[in-house]
């Protein structure tokens, strides 16, 4: 379920046209609206099946009507402030968006029915949409509030459509004495509570920097590790909430996080398919908008490891939308998740690898980043659909350059049979394709055809097209020829002739194409 805040593609108010109306619906591709009162008092929903059961035995539509006057005044809402599961349950019968109003009544919000989509601000991730690349400088910001900042600058520069952040804290995360919460644990967790000490940032600090993402008009996402820090994010209304591979057992964490109603992004790293699937479950029984990031947590991740064909089981395991984190060098595994399936793809960002701290050297520099970023586009760009094959514009010239055709061999007179005798392969694929001969022998010319003349479709009773006159509300022509153009002009109306020209035309006397 989405819980969208950015709802003003969806209202409409009471004195608005239903024209206008219905153009919103058309628009928000959701085919619904809420019609609301001055101060924003929601007042009804339009859907469009509203709109046809009001046309419905009317002998004119006045689409100046106002859109009030149509809409469905006995809808179902909830408050704001209600928890997800239980709008979850509101759903049905054929209702899949529910407004959600504050205590005076006011349309705030709507929720969705929507598991294989997640909404990030302004940002949607879901199949059809292009991928979404996230920034994660999380601690790499080394306790600087103005590096953090520059860091954000780069990322947006470098086309990333989120940053990402951490908030700790560290008296709720750790389980020694406030005075020394690593007494008593190995090196490893003496070593990172070291680094989290020098370079976290407090929530008030880095809520600085997430209000300079919104000077920067870039969404921020932000990591919560614990409970009061998730509080915190809640409270500032971070639009999305990552929940880090370290946490995904915690399942204390992940419904307090679903329960907040912001879309929750959960890292699998290092946990088996059990604890995955028991997670899932977590979320949504929680009716959590989510999406799962698949992850190795080793840093650097050896290629070997990585295993991205787990994306398509994974898609499978949560019934939502996946993406990639990765601690990898290089960006070209991110690319390979892309054409996987990924629409999220989250890579560690920082300005220079040689700082201290242990994201740093598994991070891309702004360059690399905008190499992944416009990379990752053309990958999107070169996945296409999954309908039929066609010919693309580039296919059609080369096939009429390099392909072969059936052309006549020797004179052919209407009314005669035509014979395999007859028939030819032979360059360019201007005619109809060898492929068709057996449709063509045995045929009876429906024309004259020269020696060397090309068959077309029309030669098999298929193709049929006869030029006319055409009326457009601008000029039009076709593009012609030297030898042909007298004779394509002479069958329709053209305003003008684009002549495509080869060398060969162009050493020819203009005397021997044009009369005047």
């Amino acid at each position: 379920m989405i819980i969208e805040r950015n709802i003003e593609r969806y209202v409409v108010h009471s004195g608005d046209p239903l024209g206008h109306a219905l153009a919103k619906i058309s628009e928000n591709r959701s085919r619904v609206v809420f019609v609301v009162a001055s101060g924003g008092v929601l007042q009804g929903v339009l859907s469009d099946g509203d709109v046809r059961r009001w046309i419905e035995g009317r002998g004119t539509v006045d689409l100046d009507v106002p859109a009030l006057d149509v809409a469905n005044r006995t809808f179902t809402s909830a408050p704001i402030g209600r928890r997800p599961a239980d709008i979850a349950g509101l759903f049905g019968s054929g209702i899949d968006h529910i407004p959600l109003v504050d205590a005076v009544g006011r349309f705030v919000a709507v929720a969705i029915d929507r598991p294989d989509e997640l909404r990030i601000g302004p940002l949607t991730v879901a199949v059809d949409r292009p991928t979404v690349v996230v920034a994660e400088i999380g601690n790499n910001h080394n306790g600087s509030i103005e590096l953090a900042k520059r860091l954000v600058d780069e990322a947006v520069d470098a086309g990333a459509d989120c940053v990402k952040f951490q908030l700790r804290d560290l008296a709720s995360l750790y389980r020694g004495s406030a005075e020394d919460p690593s007494l008593g644990e190995d090196l490893g967790p003496q070593y990172t509570l070291d680094l989290l000490e020098r370079f976290s940032l407090d929530a008030e600090a880095l809520f600085e920097v997430f209000d300079h993402c919104g000077s920067r008009s870039v969404p921020v996402i932000c990591t919560p590790w614990d409970l009061p820090s998730l509080a915190a994010l809640v409270d500032y209304g971070v639009p999305a909430l990552k929940i880090a591979s370290a946490d995904l057992t915690n399942h204390e964490l992940l419904r307090a996080a679903a329960a907040s109603g912001r879309p929750v992004i959960l890292s699998t790293g290092m946990s088996t398919e059990d604890e995955i699937i028991q997670s899932v479950a977590q979320l949504e029984r929680s009716a959590a908008s989510f999406a799962l990031l698949h992850c190795n947590s080793t840093y650097p991740a050896p290629f070997k490891d990585v295993n991205l064909r787990y994306l398509a089981r994974l898609a499978e395991i949560g019934g939502c939308p996946v993406g990639y984190s990765g601690h990898e060098r290089g960006h070209h595994v991110p690319l390979a998740a892309v054409a996987l399936g990924a629409r999220i793809i989250e890579k560690h960002f920082t300005l220079d690898r040689s700082m201290e701290g242990n994201d740093h050297r598994v991070s891309l520099l702004p360059s690399e980043f905008a190499e992944m970023v416009n990379l990752i586009r053309e990958v999107e760009s070169s996945l296409g659909g999954t309908g039929a094959r066609g010919l693309t514009q580039g296919e059609m010239m080369n096939r009429v350059n390099l392909a072969k055709s059936l052309v006549a061999a020797r004179p052919i007179r209407r009314g005669e049979t035509i014979t395999a005798d007859s028939v030819m392969v032979r360059s360019p694929g201007r005619g109809l394709q060898p492929n068709s001969l057996g449709s063509l022998v045995g045929r009876t010319a429906v024309r004259d055809v020269e020696a060397g003349d090309f068959f077309y479709p029309t030669d098999i009773g298929t193709g049929e097209s006869r030029p006319r006159d055409y009326s457009f509300r601008r000029p039009w022509g076709l593009p012609v020829r030297f030898h042909d153009h007298r004779a394509l002009a002479g069958l329709s109306n053209p305003d003008f002739l684009e002549f495509h020209l080869s060398y060969k035309d162009m050493e020819r006397p203009l005397t021997e194409v044009f009369d005047d």
